[in-house]
């Protein structure tokens, strides 16, 4: 009786430390909608490592406690009540701990997701950019060849036409990739 009020009181220890968690989990939750910090990702990771240690402690220490009632209920050594509250409460940690995993892993799946998204807009930022510095590079170029017939080749400010020629195409796109909204 005394050992099955003992497992009682662990599995209620075992409850306060989950409530612990699932407040964890709630401030992960909003740190995962409004940022994508290294610091929460490390404690996302910390807390799945926990609850797995928890679930595997649950799965075995279900076992043992499957074992131990049966043995108290066939020597009949114990109060059938606290057996069954036993029992529940082991249950209900047990799914208290797979609810808590599922919930971490969709928080997981949102801070991957919200990374991902960071990372297309800047791919799309820097892929603007490289367009706008490859106009005026292609230009300057083909205006660079050692062929005859290049308009401006005998004029004094030919270098200064080519050159704000580029410029001017390289404003006009980056102002044509700035209208443009890629968040859509």
């Amino acid at each position: 009786m005394l050992l099955i009020k003992q497992l009682l009181y662990q599995n209620y220890q075992f409850n306060k430390e989950l409530d612990n968690i699932k407040q964890a989990i709630d401030e992960l939750d909003h740190a995962a909608r409004t940022s994508t910090k290294t610091q929460s990702l490390k404690q996302a990771t910390d807390l799945m490592k926990t609850l797995v240690y928890f679930n595997h402690t649950m799965n075995d220490q279900t076992t043992s406690i499957n074992s131990l009632t049966k043995f108290f209920k066939e020597q009949h050594l114990a109060d059938s009540i606290l057996i069954i509250d036993l029992i529940l409460s082991q249950q209900r940690i047990t799914k208290q701990i797979k609810v808590y995993r599922d919930l971490l892993e969709s928080i997981n799946g949102l801070f991957s997701a919200m990374m991902d998204n960071h990372l297309n807009n800047l791919m799309k930022y820097l892929d603007s950019v490289a367009l706008i510095i490859s106009i005026p590079a292609l230009i300057s170029s083909i205006w660079g060849m050692n062929v005859g017939g290049l308009p401006g080749k005998e004029n004094k400010f030919g270098f200064l036409w080519v050159l704000l020629f580029g410029l001017a195409l390289a404003i006009i796109s980056s102002f044509f990739l700035r209208r443009k909204n890629y968040l859509k």
